[in-house]
């Protein structure tokens, strides 16, 4: 899965779609309300827990809370990015994300 880097986003959010293609288990009881950036606001349905998140071969895990539409599959916002220490190293052919094991 590809999954989408956004330093203004305070919170890791993964499509109900994607949840039901993986069978993931979903907490319906952990809900929220996300304002973004043009004020719009969208209910978050529910927060699939623990979610593993591989990157080059290394695990990590994060609480990432659900949407039914959005034009990303997987968003990793500043949380997870933190508990990464992910840097980004901008070079000739594009950016280079580098991360760390938590």
């Amino acid at each position: 899965m590809i999954a989408t880097l956004d330093d203004g986003s305070e919170l890791v959010i993964i499509t109900r779609k994607k949840c039901l293609e993986l069978g993931l288990l979903v907490n319906t009881r952990r809900v929220l309300t996300m304002e973004a950036a043009n004020r719009s606001q969208e209910a978050m349905v529910g927060c699939m827990e623990w979610l593993e998140i591989e990157i080059g071969g290394m695990k990590t895990w994060a609480h990432a809370y659900i949407v039914e539409t959005a034009p990303y599959d997987l968003l990793l916002g500043r949380p997870w990015q933190r508990s990464v220490g992910l840097q980004k190293v901008e070079t000739k052919q594009g950016v280079d994300v580098v991360v760390h094991n938590p």
